[in-house]
């Protein structure tokens, strides 16, 4: 079977370790502190964005052979992809659409994958296409029929075309994987794709047209290739050339790991890489600068591509593009086929694939599960799916342990959490607070892990805590109770232990409220160990869930003044060396110590 050869992207050394979130244009971290219970906090007031209706994307390839199954197709639609890419990574710069076929020698395209059987599939699940014209071995002019083949002779309304596919790897900086018959460098391509942009726009003005970037801090990102006659690095020559008719620029991400916990970190550089990109496309683009979107047209795990690891790269990864505000990020890609036959930790074996669906295949006498077998990264794509829907509005959240990640949306019915825990071989209790949002109930509750590797539903899941099982990916739909969800505040704690004894001990806590108004119907969460629980308290009505205490006004104390102090305790009793709780939260919002 035909294989994508691809450039295995190497981040350079020193660059910064950025994790997941962003607020208002600043990076935010997830934290690291550890504790027995993590603590993960919900902020309903942080918003981070629209999830795009082409976010959750998959490549597909003239190639594949089992393209058309309706096993396949039911797959993707089942996974809630929303964009697939066509015709096939490298293979698109030496494809003609026009007959289905490729440059003699470079590739195969099967002939049940034309380019209208691709659209019918794209059609049945209600997935967006991502096409990539030919500019290897193509024109202007052939790129430009295809738009209006697509969009004024079938209306197919295909709204996203990008100009060739890692054109720089065209031999412009010494290795060369892909096809390219114009001449090399940044400024012909930069010349070369002007003339596209025209012809293409002249065929369906409604178009959006992008560009092929080379990854920030990474080969060859920052390299000019002088004896073309560059005079700047590709990035600079593209954009000052075209930036300002650009609609999106290109990227394309595989993280190179050397072990699973490697792999469990690659999420962290995202934010810094499209930071640095949305700079160059401030600098050089002018006044479109604003208009143009960034999208990721491929990426996968790079590192045991069938393991679970690689599921939950997959959905830290895209969480985390979307958070940076990518419009699209598509796995490379839905069949494959074997490759370096391996034997992963967990006992099972890691086929070399990188395909979400196994291909059927085999390879030195290793034989993959029959086509259309999801692999774990389906599971994770498939999470991100079920989570992120199209329109729901992305919010803040934080970790107090880096061993679990989390995500939320707002939808129109509520709330969805997704909790990735990365810990190997440890089960992780977790406690959820939120601010700006009043959770009721668990309406539906998915997880996958290393022990059940599939996305399944579970029963019995609370709001406020639970303990996540070893690397696995949560995620909860959530009610609201209906009433006004209470207000964010600002606070200080001051605790200590007054009485203990084996397993247990008697806790006297003041929350000052450090806010500028008046906290009302508040509510104070803490965390415990799950070995421990309050078996009383004063002046406060508490109960607890999990690992997840909450503590609510009594009749006659229902409002914190600003710059009062609310006094209570609580008495705890369990088994082992008794622990104190890390933390305490005000209406959702940590306090810091006093």
């Amino acid at each position: 079977m035909h294989r994508k050869s691809r450039r295995r992207v190497v981040l350079a050394a020193g660059v910064p370790t950025v994790l997941a979130l962003t607020a208002g244009g600043l990076l935010v971290s997830q934290g690291a502190d550890a504790s027995n219970t993590i603590a993960i906090n919900v902020n309903a007031s942080q918003d981070l964005g629209v999830v795009p209706s082409i976010a959750n994307g998959v490549n597909t390839a003239t190639f594949d052979g089992h393209l058309n199954d309706p096993a396949a197709t039911a797959a993707l639609a089942g996974a809630g992809v929303d964009a697939l890419r066509y015709p096939g990574g490298s293979t698109a710069d030496a494809y003609r659409w026009q007959t289905n076929t490729t440059v003699d020698g470079l590739g195969y395209a099967n002939p049940a994958n034309g380019f209208d059987d691709f659209m019918g599939i794209a059609r049945r699940i209600g997935a967006s296409p991502v096409i990539t014209v030919n500019y290897g071995s193509g024109t202007a002019a052939e790129a430009a029929a295809w738009v209006r083949y697509a969009n004024v002779t079938k209306h197919y309304g295909v709204k996203y075309w990008e100009l060739g596919n890692e054109v720089s790897g065209d031999g412009t900086y010494g290795s060369a994987w892909e096809h390219n018959l114009k001449p090399k460098g940044a400024t012909a391509y930069a010349n070369n794709i002007a003339d596209y942009i025209t012809q293409m726009k002249a065929a369906d003005p409604g178009i959006k047209v992008g560009a092929v970037l080379n990854l920030h801090n990474s080969w060859p990102d920052g390299l000019v290739a002088s004896n073309y006659g560059d005079t700047a690095d590709w990035n600079t020559t593209v954009l000052k050339k075209d930036g300002p008719r650009l609609d999106f620029v290109i990227l394309h991400y595989y993280p190179t790991s050397k072990s699973e916990a490697d792999l469990l970190t690659q999420y962290r550089t995202i934010a810094s890489i499209v930071q640095a990109t949305r700079a160059e496309i401030s600098k050089y683009a002018g006044s479109n600068a604003a208009k143009v979107q960034i999208m990721v047209t491929e990426t996968d795990a790079g590192f045991e591509s069938e393991s679970v690891p690689a599921a939950l790269y997959a959905a830290d990864s895209y969480m985390t593009f979307l958070q940076n505000k990518v419009q699209n990020v598509d796995w490379w890609d839905e069949h494959n086929g074997p490759s370096n036959i391996t034997t992963l930790p967990d006992g099972s074996t890691d086929y070399g694939d990188g395909g979400i669906l196994s291909a059927g295949g085999c390879h030195g006498g290793a034989c993959e599960p029959a086509a259309n077998t999801p692999f774990p990264a389906y599971y994770g794509i498939k999470a991100v799916g079920g989570f992120a829907t199209p329109g729901a509005r992305m919010v803040g959240t934080t970790s107090s342990n880096s061993a679990v990640t989390a995500y939320a949306v707002k939808t129109s019915t509520g709330m969805n959490l997704m909790l990735v825990n990365h810990s190997a071989q440890t089960s992780e209790p977790v406690s959820i607070s939120y601010a700006g949002f009043d959770a009721a109930n668990v309406t539906s509750a998915e997880q996958f892990s290393e022990a059940n590797k599939t996305l399944q539903h579970i029963g019995g899941v609370n709001a406020h805590g639970l303990t996540l099982p070893a690397y696995s990916i949560t995620v909860l739909k959530l009610s609201s109770s209906g009433g006004a969800p209470a207000p964010a505040a600002s606070c200080t704690v001051s605790a200590g232990t007054s009485v203990s004894w084996p397993g247990g001990y008697t806790e006297n806590v003041k929350i000052t409220n450090t806010g500028a108004k008046a906290t009302t119907d508040w509510k104070v969460t803490f965390g415990l160990p799950a070995r421990e629980h309050v078996t009383a308290s004063w002046n406060v009505a508490q109960s607890q869930h999990g690992t997840t205490v909450t503590a609510r006004p009594v009749s006659y104390d229902k409002t914190i003044a600003a710059g009062a102090t609310l006094p209570f305790g609580f008495n705890v009793s369990g088994w082992g060396t008794a622990a104190r709780p890390a933390w305490y939260a005000l209406n959702g919002v940590r306090c810091s110590a006093n």
